[in-house]
């Protein structure tokens, strides 16, 4: 049973389009904060994907678009990053390694 049975699962365009979103972010999220070492913010951002894909299950896309607005904010701190979801990065180019 979901919180909106008018519209099942899977058939509403703008959750398809949220859920397409939370996907990118969660993937660049993932892999940079493995890229940077970073435990805190991995647990932090599979938590709110998992919330996230919960609350969508449930038929609840209000509370999965704020977890997305949660990643957005947190990736947006990383804009010079490969792979960078957002719009804004000045350089789509990879990252040099050297140095």
């Amino acid at each position: 049973m979901t919180k909106n049975d008018a519209v099942p699962a899977g058939e509403n365009p703008e959750v398809e389009t949220l859920r397409a979103d939370l996907e990118k972010y969660f993937a660049f999220l993932r892999d940079f904060s493995t890229e940077t070492r970073d435990p805190a913010l991995s647990r932090m951002t599979g938590y709110s994907y998992g919330y996230a894909m919960a609350k969508l299950e449930d038929g609840d896309p209000a509370a999965a678009a704020k977890q997305l607005a949660w990643m957005v904010n947190r990736a947006s701190r990383h804009q010079d990053a490969p792979g960078y979801p957002g719009p804004g990065r000045a350089d789509a180019g990879p990252r040099s390694t050297a140095g």
